[in-house]
């Protein structure tokens, strides 16, 4: 089989030419695949040279049209010979699959275009950028939970854990577990992560197998977390974004660099849905509530390997990756994010960037162009998608072994700024105390 592709404005054209049976019908699959990947949503076939269309090749073809339909592209047969064109209607597919190629033509883009939210357009160090106003007036009030400084050298007991719980309108990361008690979740603490009613958590006693709990009716996922964050309120901006061009990899130190400059905010929550070009990251190999903690740092060499593993390289290459995190322009501390500045690290040796990030990575899927629903697309990724791994975003810069940081291709982000950062024991907004003595489970 042969395909050949041309690009008329928005649409692309493919002209297949062979047969489209068992045997070559994937083929053409992995084409259309590449396409959507490269940014490609309405896509014509061009049939004249296909000898021969079996049920395999018509299930390629349908497989293809659903694919478009849940992106709100277009995707149809143009040219088809006899032969081919009898199969399909026979099929009772013709109103389906094919269409008037010339019509297509005239009319790619131009009704999609004018029904689009409005949005803004920006270009910047290797990316370009559409933004959506999505709530003026939103903000997120962030709670840090338990304390990450036992984490090198304490066990974390009954009574240094929280649950908590992570509805639709929150975000949160840390160390936790799902379970009945903490009992049930000793051996089990890791990496987790939660946005819009979803909650992954990786197991230390799962041999790298993630969990996940779905909030539906009145079920709230609920974690077991020794310490972490969660960040309540809406989201003020969506921001797609994509590489240039197809050469260029999107640093996410500089991304979220981009993110905070064009949402006009210094300290803010994120959560990003992006096609990886390949995740660096950490996992926690050990739950800390373990009692045999050597006397030296979990952390110092050689007892690291024992409760830590780091990607060699970057991995879970075209691949969505779901990140949740919170990011601050600045050291941390002594300001607004001060409480929060235990959690923060610089995201690269040079970066003004400060932050914690932890990705959930799931088998790829396309989506729909322009504006999406954050709640509605999550929901879709753990509805119908692998998810695969989970882990803690870092940026690896020693010298010649480093495997640098993550990268990525394409993506959205939703974001908010942060206004209330508050613990256990202070509340502070602006910067300035306006509680103390907060006690343990109280809200604002």
């Amino acid at each position: 089989m042969q395909i050949t592709l041309e690009e008329s404005g928005d649409l692309l054209e493919m002209r297949v030419a062979g047969r489209l049976d068992n045997e070559w019908a994937s083929h053409l699959t992995d084409a259309i695949d590449e396409a959507v990947r490269q940014g490609s949503h309405s896509v014509v076939l061009n049939l004249t040279d296909v000898s021969y269309l079996s049920s395999a090749g018509i299930g390629a073809l349908v497989r293809a049209h659903k694919q478009f339909q849940a992106i709100r592209g277009f995707f149809g047969v143009g040219i088809a010979p006899p032969h081919v064109s009898e199969v399909i209607r026979l099929t009772g597919l013709a109103k389906m699959l094919l269409c008037d190629i010339d019509q297509v033509r005239r009319t790619s883009g131009d009704n999609r275009s004018t029904m689009q939210p409005l949005f803004r357009v920006a270009a910047d160090a290797g990316m370009t950028f559409e933004v959506y106003d999505l709530d003026p007036g939103a903000v997120l009030n962030c709670e840090v939970v338990g304390d990450p400084s036992r984490l090198p050298q304490e066990r974390f007991q009954e009574t240094n854990c929280r649950s908590i719980e992570f509805d639709a309108n929150s975000i949160g990361l840390g160390l936790g577990a799902f379970g009945n008690n903490f009992a049930d979740c000793a051996e089990r603490f890791g990496e987790f992560l939660a946005v819009s009613g979803a909650a992954s958590q990786l197991p230390t006693s799962s041999n790298g197998k993630p969990d996940y709990q779905i909030g539906r009716g009145t079920f709230v996922p609920k974690v077991h977390v020794a310490y972490g964050l969660r960040c309540r309120g809406g989201m003020r901006q969506l921001q797609r974004f994509e590489a240039v061009d197809a050469n260029t990899r999107i640093g996410f130190s500089s991304l979220v660099d981009q993110c905070l400059t064009l949402s006009e905010s210094n300290f803010a929550g994120m959560a990003f849905i992006a096609e990886t070009s390949g995740l660096v990251g950490a996992t926690l190999r050990r739950s800390p509530t373990n009692a045999d903690a050597a006397s030296a740092s979990r952390f110092s060499h050689p007892e690291i390997r024992r409760w830590l593993s780091f990607s060699p390289e970057r991995s879970h290459a075209h691949s969505l990756a779901l990140v949740v995190g919170v990011a601050s322009r600045g050291n941390p501390q002594g300001g607004l994010a001060d409480a929060l500045s235990p959690l923060l690290r610089p995201m690269g040796p040079k970066s003004e960037i400060y932050a914690h990030f932890h990705a959930a990575v799931f088998s790829y899927r396309p989506f729909k162009k322009r504006k999406l629903d954050l709640n509605e697309t999550v929901a879709a990724l753990f509805d119908s998608e692998d998810l695969r791994t989970l882990m803690h975003l870092l940026n690896d810069d020693r010298e010649i072994t480093g495997a640098g940081e993550s990268e990525f291709v394409r993506g959205a982000c939703w974001l908010s700024p942060i206004t209330v950062v508050y613990s256990a024991s202070t509340i502070l907004e602006n910067g300035l105390p306006l509680k103390s003595q907060l006690t343990k489970g109280s809200v604002l």
